[in-house]
């Protein structure tokens, strides 16, 4: 391998006095939120575009998969390009492509035209949420400041995944399904229109290579193990749909850590995993995707399906968790500011990973103030940990590679995230089904009618008429059929828990502040430093 080129020279820092740049800020937070808004704002329009469209519910499921799929595959390309080409110039071109796939939603007249729309708007995510990131660590050198703006953006970006179910509710209720992406358009234009007014170029192609090979395997990899975890929920793990491609990815995986590593000049350097800070940081950015992000989505069942909330009612009950993640995330930045990211990380990820195991009390009945009172802890805990876990990966590497280091930290959620659905999803699901089987069974149906009727109320959560069929009361139906979800459900968040509770205990290791050893010049030698006060030093 050739040696690294030298990193250019820092700009001064800012000072806490001089003025926010709300323009900048405004521009720069308008793209992930729209981004994350729109992982979720669907979820609860479904139904609604499977009657308009005339299609399955099934082949629907793509307009979330098809969007997960671009956004996994393309978040590590997305972050060295930004790098090499132009921050600001892949920023707003990645806002004018969502509100262009945006509009081709609003407008589709059947259900593979939307499936597009929503491709081209998880492409186009892919350089609004590490490209965000990038831009406030070029803007902001000063660290302190910096890990600030950190938890502003994370306040920003969690907001938007929460606020999306209440949005999609009252959108898709007032106007209709394609309500949800013609909001986008003026959103959009004002971001474009803000952004070339405010924000400043800045690029560092010495530090950011093309490698095709690179890029090919990496996109290779990420979406063919996306796709396999999908289809693995919806098809079964021993099917070839899923098989396949999972054994595909792991081939270009294998194929892209060896070109990685015998690249003179990587898109990823796999050295930046020898680093404990960045290291932690993305274990840890897995660990919050697969546990928190995940459970989020099999909440919004538990709310309707088995607690029986409409949509908006459903929406709305994630108030108190949008709320705790708006004002935790402002203190976590001037927590990460002050006392560096560990203490920040570890509270945060153990009251997550706290109030994860604490859903495993949550029956079919329970009040709305117990799960409100959950919700925000819960809030809380993820808004204390998002901006520690960005700060930790961002100051761990040199602000040239600002671009690739929030790629990978968002890439490791992302897929997190869709390995936590798909997993937990399929915990969820074994037991209610054996569960439900056992009460069926009880209720002298012969086993194989009991295992028929009990897969297929799983599959339709509740309402199945092969139960019906079976000469049950469709109430008797929903009681069975709640308790068998609220049993997988209390394994799921237990192992959801236990995973982001040891989290915690990593990062208050890993990340603990440590005393760097000084040479000449007063630079600190290298070591330790990037794990220890990284927020505070920038990782120079």
């Amino acid at each position: 391998m050739t040696p690294e080129p030298p990193a250019r020279p820092e700009p001064a820092a800012a000072t806490a006095g001089q003025p926010v740049p709300w323009g900048l800020l405004v521009a720069v937070f308008t793209g992930p939120f729209m981004a994350l808004l729109d992982l979720s704002i669907v979820t609860v329009a479904l139904p609604a575009m499977q009657t308009s469209l005339h299609t399955t519910f099934s082949a629907l499921q793509w307009v979330i998969d098809g969007y997960t799929l671009a956004l996994s595959a393309l978040l590590l390309t997305a972050g060295s390009l930004g790098d090499r080409y132009g921050r600001k110039r892949l920023y707003l071109a990645g806002i004018a492509v969502f509100t262009v796939g945006s509009a081709i939603c609003a407008a589709a007249p059947d259900a593979g035209v939307l499936i597009a729309g929503r491709v081209i708007q998880g492409a186009a995510a892919t350089s609004l949420i590490p490209g965000s990131l990038s831009i406030l660590t070029q803007a902001f050198p000063d660290p302190a400041r910096r890990a600030r703006m950190f938890g502003l953006w994370g306040g920003v970006g969690s907001v938007g995944v929460a606020l999306g179910p209440v949005v999609g509710g009252v959108l898709t209720e007032a106007a209709g399904w394609w309500a949800i992406f013609l909001v986008n358009l003026p959103v959009g234009v004002l971001a474009v229109i803000l952004g070339a007014r405010s924000i400043p170029e800045s690029a560092d192609p010495a530090h950011a290579a093309v490698d095709p090979a690179g890029q090919v395997t990496g996109i290779a990899w990420l979406g063919a193990l996306t796709f396999g975890l999908i289809e693995g929920g919806g098809h079964g793990w021993d099917t070839a749909v899923t098989i396949v491609p999972l054994v595909l990815a792991v081939i270009a995986l294998a194929a892209f850590l060896i070109v990685e590593s015998r690249s003179a000049r990587p898109m990823l350097p796999l050295a930046l995993f020898r680093r404990p800070a960045f290291a932690t940081a993305n274990l840890a950015s897995f660990a919050l995707g697969f546990g928190a992000y995940s459970v989020f989505t099999f909440m919004s069942l538990y709310l309707q399906d088995v607690q029986g909330y409409s949509a908006i009612s459903a929406g709305l009950r994630y108030l108190p968790l949008c709320v705790a993640i708006a004002v935790m995330s402002v203190l976590a930045g001037r927590l990460v500011s002050r006392f560096g990211p560990a203490l920040s990380m570890a509270v945060g990820y153990g009251i997550t990973g706290a109030a994860l195991v604490t859903m495993a009390s949550f029956g079919p009945v329970t009040g709305y103030l117990i799960i409100a009172v959950v919700f925000a802890f819960l809030g809380a805990g993820m808004g204390l940990a998002i901006t520690p876990t960005t700060a930790a990966a961002m100051g761990s590497v040199q602000r040239q590679r600002s671009g690739i280091a929030s790629g990978t930290v968002n890439a490791t959620r992302q897929a997190g995230s869709t390995l936590g659905i798909a997993v937990l999803g399929a915990i969820i699901t074994s037991l209610a089904v054996t569960r439900l089987r056992s009460a069926l069974t009880g209720r002298r149906l012969p086993g194989t009618t009991a295992q028929h009727v009990a897969s297929a109320t799983v599959t339709a959560h509740g309402a199945g008429s092969p139960a019906t069929d079976a000469g049950l009361a469709p109430g008797l139906i929903h009681e069975l059929y709640g308790s068998a979800f609220t049993a997988g459900l209390h394994v799921a968040v237990i192992v959801a828990g236990i995973i982001t509770l040891l989290v915690a205990a990593l990062g208050l290791v890993q990340l603990r502040p440590v005393r760097r050893r000084p040479v000449a010049g007063g630079v600190p030698a290298p070591g330790r430093q990037h794990s220890a006060g990284s927020a505070r030093t920038g990782g120079r």
